[in-house]
């Protein structure tokens, strides 16, 4: 299975912010829309960041008087992987363990397509297996015409 499977699933929705609004503005998004990631867009538009849950627990304990009025850009993370439509889900599994990360935004030719993420990979695992093990069960019982 591909990413580009995943996502002709999932849709290709990504909310994203812009690096100048604060904590407070993403926050407003991540609880309305019950997410857990924005991708930072910069002036040009382009992808400069990812603002996630990780970065709100990280940053938030060192001033959290203050932690709200942050701007996006000073918190996010920027070391961003990207995957593509035609990466396979068991070269997207390994990212993603291998980085602990949850969420990998999809590119084609430089443009976002689409987000990834870890629930995505298990939703489309566990259909797999679910297939499998039906024609397995069939298969056993003669149920199956071959």
């Amino acid at each position: 299975m591909k990413v580009k499977d995943i996502l002709k699933n999932k849709g290709p929705e990504v909310f994203t912010i812009s690096e100048e609004k604060t904590v407070a503005d993403a926050l407003k998004i991540l609880v309305s829309n019950n997410i857990g990631v924005l991708i930072v867009l910069n002036n040009d538009a382009k992808i400069s960041g990812i603002f996630s849950e990780r970065d709100v627990v990280k940053n938030a304990y060192s001033n959290p008087e203050e932690f709200i009025n942050y701007k996006i850009k000073d918190i996010m993370s920027t070391n961003i992987i990207f995957v593509e439509p035609e990466d396979d889900i068991e070269y997207i599994e390994s990212v993603m363990t291998n980085n602990h990360i949850r969420h990998l935004p999809v590119v084609s030719n430089k443009i976002l397509v689409g987000l990834i993420s870890i629930g995505d990979i298990v939703k489309s695992s566990r259909t797999i297996t679910q297939t499998e093990n039906k024609y397995l069960m069939d298969y056993i019982s003669g149920n199956l015409v071959i």
